[in-house]
């Protein structure tokens, strides 16, 4: 199962050691699909990923919205009733090979993570207007940091 998880700029440099042990994501769940106005596996996948990754802002704090896209057995995910629809916890450790890729916002938008951590109103509004990048597993450490 695919699963967009939360992260911050230092997962990045450990989410394919191996030892990465998330205890939570967001995916394409039942509940997403019965409640979503998209009916395309493309536009939910998006919408669990951009959850995410406003997640790893509100939650994780991270400096930028990182989302970490890894592939999961189903007995290792399990959704999350009162949670937002796509939420599902996870255990176990991510297998360094079950990482597929990363999405991050440039650093263009490190104004706007800022000022929604620091609880601005219109920030997360913002951030959102920027778009996420993505990069393949091959290219997480060569991700421009601020």
């Amino acid at each position: 199962m695919r699963v967009y998880i939360p992260a911050t700029l230092g997962d990045l440099d450990s989410c394919t050691s191996g030892k990465w042990e998330p205890d939570m994501g967001f995916a394409v769940t039942e509940r997403l699909m019965e409640i979503s106005s998209f009916d395309e596996d493309e536009e939910l996948a998006e919408q669990a990923r951009d959850a995410a990754a406003i997640e790893s802002v509100v939650e994780f704090g991270s400096q930028l919205r990182v989302v970490i896209v890894a592939d999961y057995s189903r007995g290792d995910v399990s959704a999350v009733p009162d949670a937002h629809p796509a939420a599902v916890a996870l255990t176990g450790r991510v297998p360094a090979d079950a990482v597929a890729c990363a999405f991050v916002d440039d650093l263009a938008a490190f104004e706007d993570a800022k000022q929604a951590l620091a609880g601005g109103p219109d920030a997360l509004e913002r951030l959102e207007d920027h778009d996420l990048l993505w990069y393949d597993v091959t290219e997480l450490a060569s991700i421009p940091r601020p």
